[in-house]
C-alpha cells in the first residue's frame, strides 16, 4: 500500500530543489532560495573563522572560502535530491531483493535511488513495477541534468573569478601608479573589463565569496577603492565617453548584486564590497586598502 503523504513530500522536496538548482545554474538572475541562503550562512561563518585564525594562528583559510561554498551548495543539491527520491520509494512497495524477493531495507533503497540519481543503474534490488520504473527512468534524466550542468556552473564560477581577480590586478596597478590625484582617469579604461566581470556577476554572486590571499586579486576590495573615487556621494565624477562604461558597470553591479536597501547604485556596490571583504592584518606591502 502506498503513502501518499511520503510520496508527495519526496516530490515536492525533489522540485523545490530542482528549482532552486535550475535558478542558480541557468536563470542567469542569481542564486536560488536555498542557495543563497547556504552561501550566505556559510560565508558568515567562514569569514568569521578566517579572521579568528588569522588574528590567533597566524595562518589563513580565506582562500578556502569560497570553494567550500560551492561545494557544499553542490552537496546540498544532490542530498535533497537523493533525499526526495528516497521518501518516494519509501512510500510503497517499490524495490525488492532481485535474489530473495524481500523488500528492500532503508540502507538498499538509499543506494538504488544513488545509483539512479548517478546514471549508473547498478544495485542489489530492483522495481516492483512499471510505475515504479517509471520513477527510475524520471530520477536518472533528473540525475544526467543535475551532475552536467553542476560541472558546467562550477567552471562559469572559476572563469567569473579569475575574469575578476584580473580586474582587481589592473586596477590595483593603474591605480597605484597615477595616484591620488589622476587615478579615476588612468582607471577609466577598464570600463569593458568591469562590464564583463558585472553581468557575470548578476548571473551568479558566488565569485564574491571567493578570497584570494593576496589583497591585489581581491575584487571586493578593488569595487571598495573604486567606489572611494566617487567623492561626496556623486554617482557621476566623470564627464566623458571614456569613464561612461565604467560608471554604469559599477552601477550595474550595484544595483543587482548590492544589498536591497535604499541605497544610491554606487553606495550599494560599496556595501556590497563591504560585506564580501573579510579584513587583514597583515597587509601586502604597497597596496591599497
Amino acid at each position: 500500500m502506498t503513502d501518499p503523504i511520503l510520496f508527495v513530500l519526496g516530490a515536492v522536496i525533489v522540485l523545490i530543489t530542482f528549482c532552486d538548482f535550475l535558478r542558480t545554474t541557468v536563470s542567469l538572475s542569481g542564486l536560488g532560495f536555498i542557495s543563497a541562503r547556504v552561501a550566505a550562512g556559510l560565508w558568515r561563518i567562514l569569514s568569521a573563522l578566517a579572521r579568528r585564525t588569522e588574528r590567533s594562528m597566524g595562518w589563513s583559510i580565506r582562500k578556502l572560502i569560497g570553494p567550500l561554498i560551492l561545494i557544499m551548495i553542490a552537496a546540498i543539491w544532490v542530498a535533497l535530491h537523493l533525499l526526495g527520491y528516497v521518501l518516494m520509494y519509501r512510500a510503497g512497495l517499490s524495490l525488492v531483493e532481485s535474489q530473495t524477493g524481500q523488500p528492500a531495507t532503508l540502507v538498499q533503497t538509499v543506494a538504488f535511488a544513488g545509483s539512479a540519481l548517478s546514471t549508473l543503474g547498478a544495485s542489489t534490488v530492483s522495481v516492483t513495477g512499471g510505475w515504479w520504473d517509471i520513477l527510475s527512468m524520471i530520477a536518472a534524466v533528473n540525475g544526467m541534468i543535475l551532475l552536467t550542468l553542476s560541472v558546467s556552473f562550477v567552471l562559469n564560477v572559476l572563469q567569473t573569478t579569475n575574469s575578476a581577480r584580473a580586474f582587481a590586478m589592473r586596477f590595483n596597478a593603474l591605480a597605484r601608479s597615477a595616484g591620488d590625484s589622476q587615478g579615476p582617469a588612468r582607471v577609466a579604461g577598464l570600463g569593458p573589463d568591469l562590464a564583463a566581470v558585472a553581468i557575470k556577476m548578476v548571473a551568479s554572486p558566488l565569485p564574491g565569496f571567493f578570497v584570494p590571499d593576496d589583497p591585489r586579486m581581491d575584487f571586493p576590495l578593488a569595487i571598495r577603492n573604486l567606489c572611494d573615487m566617487v567623492r561626496d556621494g556623486d554617482d557621476q565624477p566623470f564627464h566623458d565617453a571614456h569613464t561612461a562604461e565604467l560608471m554604469a558597470a559599477l552601477s550595474l553591479l550595484g544595483r543587482q548584486v548590492g544589498p536591497n536597501c535604499d541605497h544610491r547604485d554606487v553606495q550599494a556596490a560599496r556595501a556590497w564590497s563591504d560585506r564580501h571583504s573579510i579584513p587583514r592584518h597583515d597587509q601586502a606591502e604597497g597596496t591599497t586598502t
